[in-house]
């Protein structure tokens, strides 16, 4: 569960930088189509609501999901799917923004994973690598290799490839909510 430890590190962080700062939760735009399970508030004038991470308790069959998809799914990915219900995960990765898929109520993992295995099968390709986010400045995927569970970025245009992390446990360990 090291994933999961990684990730409560970073939600407890993520809480004190807002608390310490702005005295209140973090903020994110309010969708009327998400399941309000995670929000704190109603929408502010501006559209956005205060919201907090919460510990799945519904925990997703993979079995399931493996058999449907056809495919084998690294653990880790099963493990970040599983942690926890949230609705962003944004920090520095050294000098890097780094934004993470979130992990909402009521999202399919399945279709998340088929839209992109059609589209890389439709363009001749196997499918291995998963897009769990964006870095910046360069405005890349950041992608995760399903078969070594290294993090990698992609650029779009070109499909070159560069090694980001490890593994996505290194890279949660290493995300800070403010630039150091």
């Amino acid at each position: 569960m090291e994933i999961k430890k990684e990730l409560e590190r970073y939600f407890k962080e993520l809480m004190n930088v807002w608390e310490t700062k702005y005295g209140t939760y973090p903020k994110v735009p309010w969708d009327a189509e998400m399941d309000p399970l995670l929000y704190l508030s109603n929408p502010d004038e501006e559209g956005y609501v205060y919201w907090k991470p919460v510990e799945k308790n519904k925990i997703d069959n993979f079995i399931e999901i493996q058999k449907e998809l056809s495919m084998n799914i690294h653990d880790a990915i099963k493990e970040y799917f599983n942690s926890y219900w949230f609705l962003d995960i944004q920090g520095f990765y050294g000098i890097r923004l780094v934004t993470l898929e979130p992990v909402e109520p009521n999202k399919s993992i399945v279709e998340f994973i088929r839209i992109m295995k059609r589209y890389e099968e439709s363009q001749g390709r196997e499918f291995r690598y998963i897009q769990i986010g964006f870095v910046s400045p360069e405005d890349m995927a950041l992608i995760f290799d399903n078969e070594t569970g290294q993090i990698l970025i992609e650029n779009f245009e070109t499909e070159e490839k560069e090694f980001f992390a490890n593994s996505l446990v290194e890279l949660i360990n290493n995300l800070t909510v403010e630039q150091r």
